[in-house]
């Protein structure tokens, strides 16, 4: 991890979270909303990286050309799966908070 990624993350989650402290409430289920938000938004940054990079592209999306990423299933990695199956888990908490 690089002080970018500190940077970056740091941001990204205080840009999600940002909504629950002005708007002066801090409920659960906004809360999880917001981390679901979150998990989406890093699966698809992460991808829409690799795919509109013209060093990569689609043809070197996969695990000969990615080595950061070791673990792969279906054809994506699976951090991609992880935050997904969060990202539904979340919203299914929320769900039946609601």
């Amino acid at each position: 991890m690089t002080g970018y990624h500190a940077w970056v993350f740091s941001f990204i989650a205080l840009t999600f979270l940002a909504p629950l402290a002005f708007n002066g409430r801090w409920r659960l289920g906004d809360a999880l909303l917001a981390l679901a938000g979150l998990s989406l938004f890093w699966v698809v940054e992460d991808f829409l990286w690799f795919l509109l990079n013209p060093a990569w592209g689609w043809q070197r999306f996969g695990p000969a050309h990615i080595p950061w990423h070791t673990r792969w299933l279906g054809g994506a990695p699976v951090d991609y799966w992880l935050g997904l199956l969060g990202c539904a888990a979340l919203l299914t908490w929320r769900q039946r908070r609601v």
